[in-house]
This record gives C-alpha cells, structure tokens and sequence, in this order.
C-alpha cells in the first residue's frame, strides 16, 4: 500500500531530502538485494520534480504536506495521518463545522432523500458536507450540499486526477468549484480496492461529525465510523427496522452507543449546539484570555485528549494544562476520563 511503501522508505532514508538525493548505484545496491520498492524511487527520480510540478499545476492539482501551515489542523493529531495531501479546488476550512455524510451505494430512494436533506439543512446552517464521492448515499449528500450554495469536499481512493466513479463526472467537476477533491494518493494512482479503507479514515478526520445513513452490517460506512470513534469524532446513524439489511449496519452503530437521528432539526442541533453554547457562554460576563479562547474553540462535546489539543492549539504542556484548569474551574468544560476533555453542555 502507498502509506506503507512511504513509511518504508522514510524509516530506511530519514527524509525525502535524502531519498532525491541518493545515487542511483546505491539504489542499485539495494534493488540487488530484493528491495522491490526501490524501483518506484528510480522511476520517480527519472522525471525532473519541476516537470511533475508543473504538469500538476496544468491540471490544477496543488500538494501540502503535514510539515504546511495549511495542512488540516483535524488531521494534525491523527496518529496515523497522511504524510501529504494532493487536491482540486481547496480544503475545509477550520472555522466551519464539517460533516461525513456516508452510506450505502445501493441505497433506497428513502436514505437518498434523507442523504439530500441533511446535507443541505447542514450547509444552510453554515456546515460543510465531506463524503467519499461514490453513487448512493455519498453523491445524493454531495449533489445537495452544492445544489444549496454549500461547499463539499470529496475524499478520494485513487489520485485526484482520476475520476472514479466514471459516472460522477459532472460532481467531479462541480466538487472542484464549491469545495474539493482530496487525495493521499499520487496523480496516476488507480482506484484499486485495498486504498479505500483506508481513505475512510480521512473522511472521518477532515470531519467533526459522522452521519451513516442505510448500512450493511459489512459496509465500508462502518469502517469510516470505527475510524471516527477512534479518532474520538462523534458518530450518528439513522435507525431502520431490524429485518431491513439496509438498516443492520446502523442499528448496529447505535447498539454500540452512536447517537440516534431521529429528525433532521435534531441532527442539526446535536452538530450546531455547540457554537450556540460558545456564544451563550461568552456572552455572560467570562473573561477569557486569548489562549483560553483558542482551547475552548478547539473543544466540542465530543471528548479530545490532551495530546489531540496541544497538536491543534500549538501551546505548550504546561499553558494548555493551565488552560483546561482555568476553563473547568470556570464550569465551561469537564474532564470526561483522565486526559480527555469537552464542552459542558
């Protein structure tokens, strides 16, 4: 797999730096001795960079790695988060509520219509709508959240300039004026079957929310909400009848202890009560100082623990503890367990 390929040659050279910069008889040296990977170093090195960046601009593909400022702050903390990231379009913004809306590919016409109401009551909240860009449940949210002036950003299991599936050309397109198209994978990488999982978990990351509407018991939805429990993301399911297939993978998720959506204004409110709760709080005579600001706008009701808050607030141990203490004794957050912290509702 492409992050294994890269976590080989990085723990092998120590730096990409190192890697351009290796002769080719020392590649040679290796590829004698039955390290296959080596070849896709000799292929690469073949090219003049300039030239690959410069067919990429042509076709409007931009590149940032985790060392850029610009680099998610949502994906920052993740242990497993990818090394880079190509795109078409741009990437969400911090400062707007993001929300996974994700499902079944053969979806009813009921989840399709349920897939285009939220997402266009959560752009029209000020949300944005992150998927995976496939047929069903995924480009019913998609093509609603741009239908209503919102922004999407789809998540790709193969390079940026591949459109997969073929017959989403048209959202490809549109994806790329109002949102984004994300990849981890190189420019020329095919959708092949072992890059999808594992593009769940960056569905899940560039998201606050997860929503699975209709879901197999073995879908790739419950991938994506596995990776969000994981990475502490709050995950909702929409519950359906216990003999609906449709219906085994969320009732599974809720069985499990993912919130219930039992109505589109619950929904919005469970993912916008935070912000009401930050400008009700604020409003009543606290006087917060800036870093105290920056920690509680980092914070939601989903829980964040200690290290997944100095990666996005960028302070110390020390002023982020002294932060959290401040912030509690205030009655503004709790800790949940220890190290891990959220707003209190």
């Amino acid at each position: 797999m492409y992050r294994g390929q890269l976590e080989m040659l990085l723990r092998f050279f120590k730096s990409p730096e190192h890697i351009w910069h290796t002769e080719e008889k020392e590649l040679d040296y290796l590829k004698e001795r039955g390290c296959v990977w080596i070849e896709k170093v000799s292929r690469a090195k073949a090219e003049p960079p300039e030239k690959t960046v410069h067919r990429n601009r042509e076709q409007g593909i931009q590149f940032i790695s985790w060392e850029h400022t610009m680099y998610p702050k949502r994906l920052q903390g993740l242990a497993d988060r990818p090394y880079g990231l190509f795109y078409k379009g741009s990437i969400p913004q911090e400062d707007k509520k993001a929300v996974a809306v994700v499902g079944a590919r053969m979806c009813t016409k009921r989840g399709k219509e349920w897939a285009e109401l939220f997402a266009e009551k959560i752009c029209r909240a000020g949300g944005v709508v992150v998927s995976g860009a496939a047929y069903g449940i995924d480009g019913a949210a998609q093509w609603a959240a741009l239908q209503s002036k919102g922004q999407s950003f789809g998540i790709l299991g193969c390079g940026v300039d591949r459109c997969y599936p073929a017959g989403h050309k048209e959202l490809y397109i549109r994806l790329q004026q109002s949102g984004g198209l994300i990849s981890e994978y190189p420019p020329g990488t095919p959708p092949m079957p072992q890059n999808f999982p594992m593009r769940n978990r960056i569905i899940s990351g560039l998201a606050d929310f997860v929503v699975v509407i209709e879901a197999r018991r073995k879908s790739g939805s419950l991938i994506t909400a596995d990776f969000a429990a994981e990475q502490g993301k709050y995950v909702m399911a929409v519950p359906g009848r216990p003999t609906d297939e449709l219906s085994e993978g969320c009732n599974e998720l809720i069985a499990q202890g993912a919130g219930v959506v039992l109505s589109v204004e619950s929904l919005i409110e469970t993912i916008f009560s935070d912000i009401s709760c930050l400008k009700k709080k604020l409003s009543d005579d606290l006087i917060l100082a800036p870093a105290e600001k920056l920690v509680y706008s980092s914070l939601g009701l989903c829980a964040k623990s200690l290290w997944e808050l100095e990666a996005c607030t960028v302070l110390s141990l020390s002023e982020l503890s002294g932060c959290l203490l401040s912030l509690e004794l205030k009655g503004l957050i709790k800790e949940t367990k220890r190290g891990y912290y959220a707003r209190k509702e």
